[in-house]
């Protein structure tokens, strides 16, 4: 498991023809008896929206099967920007953090022009500590650059 969230599973997925890696985000249908499965199509259509954006996940299939929908995302192999700022890895230089932070205000003013609102883009208190969630990076270290990811709670 690559990440467990309140309502989704992401998995770490290998496309066999190809060898390439994805992420498979595995959303019940059925949260707390009801069918959810209208806000997991308002995500899907967000993800289409948004699928030709450097800085934003891509979408690339969606499965369904009775009890959950499966989305076949971009997987971004440097994890969460989260992990860099609480010194599990290692901390970026202050050019590095301009270049990412730059890269932030871009996809979210991408979103802004097509009337999306993400909605869950926001800093977890840790030991009073603000740390950014939803914000993975495409590869480790100084190289990566930014995606933002989980539209389910967007609003378009």
């Amino acid at each position: 498991i690559y990440f467990r969230g309140k309502f989704a599973v992401v998995k770490k997925c290998i496309e066999i023809s190809s060898g390439k890696l994805f992420a498979a985000k595995c959303i019940r249908k059925r949260r707390h008896c009801r069918d959810c499965t209208p806000d997991i199509f308002h995500e899907i259509a967000v993800l289409e929206i948004s699928s030709n954006h450097p800085h934003l996940i891509d979408l690339y299939k969606v499965f369904e099967t009775p009890s959950e929908v499966i989305l076949i995302l971009e997987y971004a192999a440097g994890g969460e920007i989260f992990d860099h700022c609480v010194g599990v890895k290692d901390h970026f230089s202050e050019a590095t953090t301009r270049r990412l932070l730059l890269q932030i205000l871009e996809a979210v003013n991408f979103l802004h022009r097509n009337n999306i609102v993400h909605l869950d883009l926001k800093a977890a208190e840790l030991a009073t500590v603000s740390m950014p969630q939803n914000i993975l990076l495409t590869a480790e270290g100084e190289k990566g650059d930014i995606k933002l990811v989980d539209f389910g709670l967007s609003k378009l």
